[in-house]
């Protein structure tokens, strides 16, 4: 069988459609520039359905709740520690569009993940994985309960 760059393309196309149809958590790498929001099945924890989710896997995780600007605020979560941030959805006149991540100890190391910010009353929950040199972080949002 002859592979041609237009089957190529049609069953990449095809594996994408079948991942994003089986609500596959989105995995990505410092060459996605946002990655496509992807609703989870099970609702966020209760007391924390606005919120956002943080987990850091063996290596400090940095997040970046940025507005359209670029600004906005960041963590830096120390290694096997989770993280509830109640501005996921903004604090006075700000309100973030973007979470981005880094790891290591410099906060504004390069980012390794881009996720959007869920719609309102909904919640947010990112795990990295991975090890500092090469990072994995995977988002899900969460419905409202």
């Amino acid at each position: 069988m002859e592979f041609t760059a237009k089957r190529v393309a049609v069953a990449a196309v095809s594996a994408v459609a079948v991942a994003v149809a089986a609500g596959t958590t989105v995995l990505a790498s410092a060459a996605d520039p946002v990655a496509p929001e992807v609703v989870g099945a099970t609702p966020a924890e209760a007391g924390h359905e606005s919120e956002g989710k943080y987990t850091a896997g063996d290596y400090v995780l940095n997040v970046h709740e940025l507005d359209d600007d670029g600004e906005g605020t960041g963590t830096a979560i120390g290694p096997r520690t989770t993280y509830y941030s109640k501005t996921l959805h903004g604090s006075g006149t700000r309100t973030p569009t973007v979470v981005r991540f880094s790891a290591g100890s410099e906060r504004d190391g390069p980012i390794v993940f881009s996720y959007p910010v869920p719609g309102p009353g909904r919640g947010l929950d990112c795990v990295a994985s991975g090890t500092e040199a090469a990072p994995l972080v995977r988002c899900e949002t969460k419905p409202a309960r």
